[in-house]
C-alpha cells in the first residue's frame, strides 16, 4: 500500500508505524530515572524531599497536562498536537545533559508534558483511524507502552555504565523519540482536517463531567494507575523487607514489567471473543490473589509478581480499550482521555503509593497495605463491570441526534 491515498490521507501501514513509536516513546524517558535514581541525588547532592518531589513530578504532569490535550487536539489538530508532544518530549530529554537540579527539574517537566499529550491522544488516534478494530489496536499500543517501560528500567544500569554517566544514558532516549517524530511529521501534513464551517456535531459539546459512563471509566483507571504506580514504586522495598536481596527484587520489578507486555497485548484481543466484563473480572481477582499470595505465601514471590505483572499490563490496556469503546468519535474519544487521564493519574497514581508509604510507616508492616491494595480490587472490579455495559458517553444525548457513519479507515480527522 502506498504511504498515502489520492485524497492525501496516509496509508494504514504509516498510521500503524506512527502509533507503534509513539507508544513505544510514552514511558522511557521517565522509566530510566528510577534504577539510576541514587546517582542522581548523589551528583546533584539533592535532599531526600528533593528526590520525593522528583519521582512524584512526571505523574503530576501526566495529570496536569493531561487536561489541555483535547484542546490542543481540537485547535492543531491530533496530528499536529502529537508533533508538539514529541518536540515537548524531546526538549525535556536533552536538557537533562546540563547535571544541574534546574535542568533535571525542567527537563522530567517538559517530558512529562510530552507524553501526557501522547498519552491522552493516543486513544483518539485509534479511534479515528481503526474504528472498527479498537480492541487489537489498543492491544499492540499498550504492549508497545509496557515493553518501551521494561525496556528503559532493564537496561538503564548497563546504559549508564557504557556511555559514561547517568546524563548520558538518559539523553540516549532522545534517539528513538526523535524518530517518532520524524514520522508525524509527514502524517500531521497528511491527515485530513474538518471544513472550517463545519459544525461539531450537538452531542460533542460540553463537559462530560456530569455522565455517568465517562466517570465510571474514569474510576476504572484511577484503580489501574493506583496498582500500577505503588507497585513501580514499592515492590522492590516490599520484596527487601520480605527478605530478598536488593538485586533480586529489581530483576522481579523487570520480571513484572516484562510479563504486563504480552497481558497488554492479549487482554483486549479477548474481549472480541468474550466481552469485556469476563476480563476485568479475572484481571481484579487475579490482582487481589497475587498481593495477598506475596503477602501469605512470600517465598513463591515470583508466582505472585508474575501474576501482578499480567494483570498490571491487561488492566491498563482495559482501561484505555474502555476509552476507545465508549466514545462515539474521535473528538469524544480524545475528551474522554483528557477527562480519564487527568484524573485517573493526579488521583491513582499520587495517592496510592503515597497511602502505601503512609501506612507502612504507620504500622511497621506491609499487612494493611497489601491487603487494602487487594480490597480495592473490589471498586475496581464494578467500576470495570459498569463500563462493560455496550454504551457510549453521551448516550441520552447522542440518541437525540442523527447516527453518524463510522469513519471508514485511516483518515486521522480532527
Amino acid at each position: 500500500m502506498s504511504d498515502h491515498s489520492s485524497s492525501g490521507r496516509p496509508s494504514t501501514t504509516a498510521i500503524t508505524v506512527g502509533l507503534f513509536l509513539l507508544a513505544l516513546n510514552l514511558r522511557p524517558a521517565l522509566g530510566a530515572v528510577s534504577p539510576v535514581l541514587g546517582d542522581i541525588q548523589g551528583s546533584l547532592n539533592l535532599s531526600d524531599s528533593a528526590v520525593s518531589l522528583l519521582t512524584t513530578l512526571p505523574v503530576v504532569c501526566l495529570g496536569v497536562f493531561a487536561a489541555v490535550s483535547p484542546a490542543l487536539s481540537r485547535r492543531l489538530g491530533t496530528p499536529v498536537a502529537l508533533v508538539l508532544g514529541f518536540v515537548l518530549l524531546i526538549a525535556g530529554i536533552l536538557i537533562r545533559l546540563e547535571t544541574a537540579a534546574w535542568a533535571m527539574f525542567l527537563g522530567t517537566a517538559l517530558a512529562g508534558a510530552g507524553l501526557a499529550i501522547g498519552n491522552v491522544l493516543m486513544p483518539a488516534v485509534i479511534k479515528s483511524a481503526f474504528p472498527n478494530r479498537v480492541r487489537l489496536y489498543t492491544g499492540i499500543a499498550t504492549a508497545a507502552l509496557s515493553a518501551g517501560a521494561a525496556l528503559s528500567a532493564g537496561i538503564a544500569v548497563p546504559l549508564r555504565d557504557s556511555v559514561g554517566g547517568w546524563s548520558n544514558s538518559l539523553a540516549l532516549w532522545a534517539l528513538p523519540a526523535a524518530v517518532g517524530l520524524l514520522v508525524w511529521l509527514p502524517l500531521s501534513k497528511r491527515s485530513s482536517r474538518p471544513a472550517a464551517t463545519a459544525a461539531a456535531p450537538t452531542g460533542d459539546k460540553g463537559s462530560l463531567l456530569g455522565d455517568a459512563m465517562a466517570w465510571q471509566v474514569t474510576g476504572y483507571l484511577a484503580l489501574r494507575a493506583l496498582a500500577y504506580f505503588t507497585a513501580l514504586g514499592w515492590l522492590p522495598t516490599v520484596l527487601v523487607d520480605f527478605g530478598y536481596s536488593n538485586s533480586s527484587a529489581g530483576a522481579m520489578l523487570s520480571l513484572a514489567m516484562l510479563i504486563s507486555v504480552p497481558g497488554a497485548l492479549v487482554a483486549p484481543v479477548l474481549v472480541g471473543r468474550n466481552g469485556t466484563a469476563p476480563i476485568v473480572t479475572v484481571i481484579a481477582v487475579a490482582g487481589a490473589a497475587s498481593l495477598l499470595g506475596l503477602l501469605f505465601l512470600p517465598g513463591v514471590a515470583v508466582l505472585w509478581v508474575a501474576i501482578l505483572g499480567l494483570t498490571l499490563g491487561a488492566g491498563h490496556a482495559m482501561a484505555l480499550t474502555f476509552i476507545g469503546l465508549r466514545a462515539e468519535n474521535p473528538q469524544t474519544a480524545a475528551q474522554l482521555s483528557g477527562m480519564v487521564q487527568t484524573i485517573g493519574y493526579l488521583v491513582g497514581g499520587i495517592a496510592g503509593p503515597l497511602l502505601l508509604g503512609l501506612l507502612h510507616g504507620a504500622t511497621d508492616s506491609w499487612t494493611v497495605s497489601l491487603t487494602l491494595l487487594a480490597v480495592f480490587t473490589l471498586p475496581e472490579l464494578v467500576f470495570g463491570l459498569c463500563s462493560s455495559r455496550n454504551r457510549f458517553v453521551r448516550a441520552r444525548r447522542a440518541a437525540q441526534q442523527p447516527a453518524a457513519a463510522p469513519t471508514p479507515g485511516p483518515a486521522l480527522v480532527d
